[in-house]
């Protein structure tokens, strides 16, 4: 299945994430690098814009992500420079924590399989909570191009990956006895 069908499919179908689960390691590690660029997008959008055409909107908006680069009208070459390495880190760093983010997700999951009486290994899991971690990463993005803000984001977000998670795992073979 392809890498867009994936995403469409665990945006909304818990039986899908589970069966997802015998999809190949560097299949799921590519879903979540690609889950990373769409985290990436919202920060961007305006660096590229302020980049090549110097927009003030953008301007602002680079000064709110990275507040520790300085913003100029006439941006100098390094200042351009400088920005792109940024950009290259904090796609890194999304990554990584995406990655994280994962591996918590499959240890909890190992608990909940248990508690189910479900049959998974690690390595499913593993693959079910990247998946699961497609609703709510784009409810996140979506909230944040549009600069919403509403309280308690974290838990909102960790609740709805662990809400699908739980579903996924419904989907999983009995225990053997």
């Amino acid at each position: 299945m392809s890498l867009f069908k994936r995403f469409s499919k665990s945006l909304y179908s818990p039986k899908y994430i589970a069966s997802f689960r015998f999809e190949s390691i560097g299949k799921t590690i590519t879903y979540i690098f690609f889950l990373s660029f769409i985290m990436f997008l919202p920060a961007f959008w305006p660096s590229f814009v302020y980049i090549f055409t110097n927009a003030d909107w953008a301007a602002d908006k680079v000064k709110e992500l990275f507040p520790f680069i300085a913003t100029h009208r006439n941006q100098p070459v390094n200042e351009a420079i400088f920005l792109l390495t940024v950009l290259f880190f904090y796609y890194l760093f999304l990554s990584f924590t995406l990655f994280l983010k994962t591996t918590s997700f499959a240890l909890i999951a190992l608990i909940l399989v248990l508690f189910l009486k479900k049959r998974g290994e690690y390595r499913h899991l593993f693959r079910m909570a990247a998946y699961s971690l497609t609703l709510p990463l784009c409810v996140m993005a979506a909230a944040d191009i549009s600069n919403l803000t509403f309280l308690h984001t974290y838990w909102f977000d960790w609740l709805l990956v662990l809400t699908m998670v739980l579903f996924s795992a419904r989907y999983l073979p009995p225990a053997m006895q």
